[in-house]
């Protein structure tokens, strides 16, 4: 950026996407992989932590011991279900399911999936 953060913090702060966070308008739903070489997982939890604190409608994936791109074929399916579910909400009326709308406690991670829809 041709500077250090202390010389600059403006060219940090103009370049940050935390920052532009109030924008956001849409529902996000973000994938933060603990394995991930490519993103940090932390920088995953950090846009979500900020976004509810924004009041904005937020979910956050995080599959275990998967990198960028999911491996397990148990993961790509429950991905490719919770996607639909998710546009199928948001774009056709269609019911909320259970992990938008009340979550899945990460005690239940994997005994729970929350794919029923609410009634």
């Amino acid at each position: 950026m041709g500077a250090t953060l202390w010389e600059k913090p403006e060219l940090y702060i103009e370049n940050s996407p935390l920052f532009q966070l109030p924008k956001v308008k849409t529902p996000v739903m973000i994938m933060s992989n603990d394995a991930d070489g490519a993103v940090p997982w932390y920088q995953g939890i950090e846009m979500f932590t900020a976004l509810r604190r924004l009041g904005k409608p937020v979910w956050l994936l995080q599959y275990n011991g998967e990198a960028h791109n999911l491996v397990l074929r148990q993961n790509r399916k429950d991905i490719t279900i919770r996607e639909q579910q998710f546009f199928d909400h948001f774009l056709k009326g269609a019911p909320m399911p259970v992990w938008m709308d009340k979550g899945v406690p990460a005690v239940d991670k994997g005994k729970d999936w929350g794919l029923e829809l609410e009634k």
